[in-house]
C-alpha cells in the first residue's frame, strides 16, 4: 500500500559505516542556535545483553579533568531481522586514565584506571514491524534490567516490567527548514514497572518517506519540549 510505514525505515542505517547527524531546535525558534545535536556511527555487531546485535555510538567525547583524560561513549544496540527493527537497550561507558606521570607517584592500592559501563538491557528485546497500515498498533510485554560493570566487575543489576507500544499514526506532509517531505508519523511508548508504580515514556516521531533523507527522523516530540531538525548530514553506507 502507498501510504505503508515501509518507505520510513532505511536498510542502510543499519550497514557498518552509517553516519547521520543533525541539529534540531524548537519550532518557530527562527534564527536562534540549535537546541539539540545529535550524531549517530553504525558500528559493527558487539555482544550486549546476551544476544550480538549491532551498535549504534550515539555519543563519544573526551575531555581533560585534573591529571587524567575521561572518555564518555554512549552506544544504542539495535538489529533488523526478517522485516522488524529489534530494540535491545543502550549503554554509557566511562573510562578514567591517570597521566603517566602521575601514577608513579600514588601510594600502593590507590586506583589508577577506572571504567565504569551502565547498561539498560531489554529481554527479550521490543520487536516492532517496518510495514505497519495506518491505525495499526503492535504492543509487546519484556522487562528492563538495568546494569553496573566497575573495572570488568558486576556491581548491581536490577530486572522489573517493561511494555513497548508502537502506533503508526499514517503519512503526514511536514514543513522543515530542509524542505517538505512526506513523512511516516508513529508514537512509540515505553512503560516501565508496575501498574500501580508504573513510568511512561511517550514520543511522538516523523519520519521521511521520501527524498535523500529517507527514513531519518525530521521531526521528535516528547513531553518536555518538540525538535524540529534544521540541518542534517546523512552517509549512508
Amino acid at each position: 500500500m502507498a501510504d505503508n510505514s515501509a518507505p520510513c525505515f532505511n536498510e542502510a542505517d543499519f550497514r557498518e559505516g552509517t553516519t547521520v547527524e543533525f541539529e534540531g531546535a524548537k519550532p518557530g525558534a527562527g534564527a536562534e542556535p540549535a537546541s539539540f545535536h545529535r550524531k549517530s556511527v553504525t558500528e559493527g555487531r558487539e555482544v550486549f545483553g546476551g544476544a550480538n546485535p549491532i551498535a549504534f555510538n550515539v555519543e563519544s567525547q573526551t575531555v581533560r579533568i585534573m591529571r587524567a583524560t575521561q572518555t564518555t561513549v554512549k552506544k544504542e544496540y539495535k538489529d533488523l531481522v526478517g522485516g522488524n527493527i529489534l530494540l535491545y537497550g543502550k549503554s554509557t561507558a566511562y573510562t578514567q586514565t591517570i597521566d603517566p606521570e602521575l601514577v608513579a607517584s600514588l601510594p600502593v592500592g590507590f586506583p589508577r584506571d577506572q571504567a565504569t559501563t551502565f547498561s539498560q538491557t531489554f529481554e527479550p528485546p521490543f520487536s516492532f514491524p517496518v510495514d505497519m497500515k495506518p491505525g495499526q498498533v503492535v504492543s509487546q510485554k519484556s522487562s528492563v534490567t538495568k546494569s553496573t560493570v566497575f573495572n570488568g566487575r558486576s556491581e548491581s543489576a536490577t530486572s522489573i516490567p517493561a511494555t513497548g507500544e508502537l502506533t503508526y499514526q499514517g503519512r503526514e506532509k511536514l514543513e522543515t527548514p530542509l524542505g517538505t517531505f512526506d513523512t511516516c508519523k508513529l508514537s512509540l511508548k515505553i512503560t516501565v514497572g508496575a501498574s500501580v508504580i508504573s513510568k511512561d515514556t511517550t514520543q511522538e516521531l516523523w519520519l521521511a518517506a521520501e527524498g535523500p533523507y529517507r527514513g531519518q527522523l525530521l521531526k521528535g516530540s516528547d513531553a518536555k519540549s518538540t525538535k524540529l531538525v534544521t540541518k542534517m548530514t546523512y552517509s549512508p553506507k
